[in-house]
């Protein structure tokens, strides 16, 4: 059961993010991260809607911090359980790393967002979208 209310809380917090309002989905990215006995792939995807809500509200100090914190997990899973986040931290960190000014290093990661999720899921997949808009808003100074 927790793993089934862990995925339903990603879907309700991916919603809320792509709707805007980022405040609804930090608050409840925060609540699904207090849950016990977490898997370490389901506080991953947490912590990356807790990024992308940080984001949305230009907080992006702590939108790296968390995109951090996701990595080290990332990093931690074995390899059969890492391919559904390729480019998905990346992504989280760029888009942060570019809202502090930073555009050199966003777009290095970016970049390699983009060549991830292309490589992992072709060009139509809408990860590999998002991470092309990213990389050209960064090249294009928008």
């Amino acid at each position: 059961m927790p793993l089934i209310a862990a995925a339903a809380q990603n879907g309700l917090i991916y919603a809320l993010n792509a709707q805007g309002r980022h405040q609804e989905a930090e608050a409840l990215a925060r609540e699904a991260l207090t849950a016990p006995r977490i898997p370490d792939r389901f506080t991953l995807v947490l912590r990356r809607g807790l990024a992308r809500s940080l984001n949305g509200q230009a907080r992006h100090e702590e939108a790296l911090a968390e995109a951090e914190r996701a990595d080290e997990l990332h990093r931690s899973l074995p390899e059969g359980q890492r391919r559904p986040e390729t480019g998905a931290v990346e992504l989280a960190a760029a888009t942060a790393l570019l809202g502090l000014g930073r555009g050199t290093e966003a777009r290095t990661r970016a970049a390699a967002a983009h060549d991830a999720c292309l490589a992992a899921f072709g060009r139509d997949h809408r990860r590999t979208a998002e991470a092309r808009a990213l990389l050209d808003r960064i090249i294009n100074g928008a």
